[in-house]
């Protein structure tokens, strides 16, 4: 009896869920097979980004900087021999290391200023600020996702009688703030409009891939940095948003 009660109930639960648009999250894949990351991977910010990719999409190979190294060298074609430098080489790298989309780290800045003061003219607020810019090419340099932007802010009560706790509670909101720039990030990796930029460059002729715009390339982070987002220290106190007033 009760297991006939159980399964009707079961039953009302998944016509309520469908009924009302539920769905399951499941894996949005991306559309290109793999992909470079130079989002430090020693940091949590590196590491969340590729823990949700993965996620979202397992048949995506996540190739890192690190296993790009020259498998050989050959003579630059356009240094000629009246070149002085024509005895240089560039090196060529093994095509399986070669990823055919790249997501790259564009800037990243943390901030924390000072919102507001006491009746003591001491600080009493905090703003906290993370600002991220990322873009997706591929291997050509060719854009799929532009230099797409991220903000995320806090607000923190301050006291300067337990500066380190504050600190603490920053890099807490910091972590927080990640997390949700990860899931910001995400959703505009998987949204449909990648994967018609994608099949757009792929289906482009050779004769016209000088025509489909290009970034500048950029230098990759260090990934010996012991954190791509440092943490602002809150000693000494930053400047005031408005210092003259």
């Amino acid at each position: 009896m009760n297991r006939s009660i159980m399964r009707v109930l079961l039953g009302l639960m998944t016509l309520l869920l469908a009924g009302c648009g539920f769905k399951m999250q499941g894996v949005t894949p991306m559309p290109f097979e793999s992909l470079n990351i130079t989002i430090p991977q020693n940091s949590q910010f590196g590491a969340d980004v590729r823990r949700a990719i993965r996620a979202a999409s397992p048949d995506t190979k996540i190739i890192e900087l690190s296993l790009l190294k020259p498998v050989v060298t050959e003579k630059d074609p356009e240094v000629t021999e009246e070149d002085p430098e024509f005895t240089e080489k560039k090196p060529v790298f093994d095509p399986k290391t070669i990823a055919q989309a790249k997501l790259e780290q564009v800037s990243q800045v943390r901030n924390a200023r000072i919102v507001s003061l006491n009746a003591q003219g001491k600080p009493d607020e905090f703003e906290l600020t993370l600002v991220y810019t990322f873009r997706l090419v591929n291997a050509k340099n060719q854009i799929i996702l532009p230099n797409t932007t991220l903000y995320a802010v806090r607000a923190m009560p301050f006291d300067e009688r337990v500066v380190q706790a504050k600190e603490g509670e920053a890099a807490t909101l910091y972590r927080d703030m990640q997390k949700s720039l990860v899931a910001r990030m995400m959703r505009r990796l998987t949204a449909p409009d990648i994967k018609y930029r994608w099949d757009e460059i792929q289906a482009s002729a050779p004769a016209e891939e000088e025509e489909i715009e290009t970034a500048t390339p950029i230098q990759a982070p260090s990934d010996n940095l012991s954190s791509p987002l440092q943490n602002p220290s809150l000693n000494p106190l930053p400047i005031p948003v408005n210092p003259g007033g």
